[in-house]
């Protein structure tokens, strides 16, 4: 076999490989959203000034995490990364808690969430890709619908320690609170930072496709409600933005990737 023949052997077994590797993050860790308009914002009267106007827009079709990153899945990037640190609480040296292994990490600064999603070959949802996995085609006030939120579509309103993590709920264990197309715990649990800077004005000037948020911006945003935020921070509009330097006890992450380069 002539060098050229095996090195294009090589060549389709690595796509072959790629293609395996995204079929099944569509499938299992993923979940595909697919192109379209939805209503981004709520309507005047309701949710709070920054939500405000409630506006037409397309996004490209893409994947979104069906669930929030896990204790087990930032001990790998530990263990690839050996510069960086664990996060706030849950680890034995560099090695997670066995009670954390498929609890969301939480502590996470802006910049530690979207390096850990480039390691995975993946990138931070913009705000509207997480508003759009959130609400929905159909306005969704909620990830699961319409109806309030209870224990047992969310982990939200407990006050007030982390108890080193076990105030968490682990990964799809609220199944009554993930959305129809099947993401998990977009409200409460950990609050997630989304890759745009935040601008309680932004909405105003926003394009009607693909929005990217403003170039630039004091915070970024979070989006999502924790396990200790009220119901309010729970619906699917809402929206807000934090140091992203300091590592919160109620911030985590979640990736998403186009699906297209």
């Amino acid at each position: 076999m002539t060098k050229s023949i095996i090195f294009y052997l090589t060549f389709l077994a690595g796509l072959f490989l790629a293609d395996a590797v995204i079929a099944n993050d569509s499938s299992q860790e993923m979940v595909l959203i697919p192109a379209g308009e939805f209503i981004m914002g709520s309507e005047e009267g309701i949710g709070k000034k920054d939500e405000h106007p409630a506006h037409k827009v397309y996004l490209d079709a893409y994947y979104i995490d069906r669930y929030e990153v896990t204790g087990k899945q930032f001990e790998a990037y530990l263990q690839a990364n050996p510069k960086q640190h664990p996060t706030i609480t849950g680890w034995y040296g560099r090695k997670v808690r066995p009670d954390m292994t498929n609890r969301p990490v939480f502590g996470l600064t802006w910049k530690r969430c979207r390096n850990y999603c480039v390691w995975r070959e993946k990138r931070l949802p913009t705000e509207a890709e997480w508003e759009r996995a959130a609400k929905g085609k159909e306005s969704r006030i909620y990830p699961w619908g319409d109806e309030p939120p209870t224990p047992a579509r969310a982990n939200f309103n407990r006050c007030c320690f982390i108890m080193k993590g076990m105030v968490l709920t682990e990964a799809g264990d609220l199944p009554q609170g993930k959305t129809p197309e099947g993401v998990f715990d977009l409200a409460g649990n950990v609050a997630e930072w989304v890759h745009d800077w935040y601008d309680k004005n932004y909405y105003k000037v926003s394009p009607d496709k693909n929005p990217q948020g403003p170039a630039k911006g004091k915070y970024h945003t979070i989006r999502g409600g924790a396990w200790n935020s009220f119901s309010g921070y729970l619906r699917s509009s809402s929206r807000y933005g934090y140091n992203d330097a300091n590592d919160f006890y109620g911030i985590g992450c979640r990736c998403a990737r186009s699906t297209s380069p």
